[in-house]
């Protein structure tokens, strides 16, 4: 077959791919496509599959890709809301989608288990004793610190504060071996999503030595002992 021919082929399998606008992950969750993404949607699907167990997404009951008015008012890439994660449809890598859908999953995770995951506030701890460590770190480098460090929960203050007054490069930074993400900061419920993202995606020995109980967590839903 002529070369030329060929691409023009194979190119046009790849735009069908991009433009289907149903997917289904473990041949059980319908990813409804509601605007179009600049990726194939195929590789996110095989992805997550590949690298996360299946019973980790059995609160998730679908998908949707587009534009969303609660992520653009907040500034979000994802949001998950009774049982349905909603995400945009502009990011640029295979690997965004896949993070987002992680990251989301695990809030379903939180709302379904939150008294077996956060009941013997081993987590808590662990993260209060980080956040006060990172108060620490931005007294010795000379920031203003104003933000209530003590409040585990999230706040947009809160979030605002790490993002605008210091960065999340900065952060990152002064923080490297403390929190595994300059996110993870924000709040104990982020902390957990960060971390269940990084165990799948990331550096798991790492995460396991700077959040032990953290991990420990992890393990436990993985194997379905909590």
């Amino acid at each position: 077959m002529d070369r030329k021919i060929e691409q023009i082929i194979r190119e046009s399998v790849e735009r069908s791919k991009n433009q289907r606008r149903e997917f289904t992950i473990f041949n059980r969750i319908p990813v409804h496509m509601l605007q179009p993404t600049i990726i194939s949607f195929t590789e996110v699907v095989d992805k997550i599959e590949e690298k996360v167990p299946q019973h980790m997404f059995d609160d998730i009951d679908e998908i949707f890709v587009g534009s969303f008015s609660e992520n653009d008012s907040r500034a979000l890439e994802a949001h998950y809301e009774s049982g349905a994660i909603y995400i945009t449809n502009d990011m640029v890598t295979v690997d965004d989608y896949v993070e987002s859908i992680i990251h989301e999953t695990a809030h379903s995770i939180e709302q379904a288990r939150g008294f077996e995951i956060y009941g013997d506030q081993k987590v808590q701890e662990e993260f209060l004793g980080k956040r006060m460590a990172l108060k620490r770190i931005l007294d010795a480098n000379g920031y203003n610190v104003n933000a209530d460090f003590d409040d585990i929960e999230y706040s947009e203050d809160f979030d605002l504060y790490l993002y605008k007054e210091i960065g999340y490069d900065e952060i990152g930074n002064l923080t490297s071996g403390l929190f595994y993400s300059p996110y993870a900061p924000t709040s104990v419920n982020e902390y957990f999503a960060n971390g269940l993202e990084g165990f799948f995606l990331g550096r798991r020995e790492y995460l396991k030595r700077i959040s032990p109980q953290l991990t420990k967590k992890i393990w436990e839903i993985i194997n379905d002992e909590i």
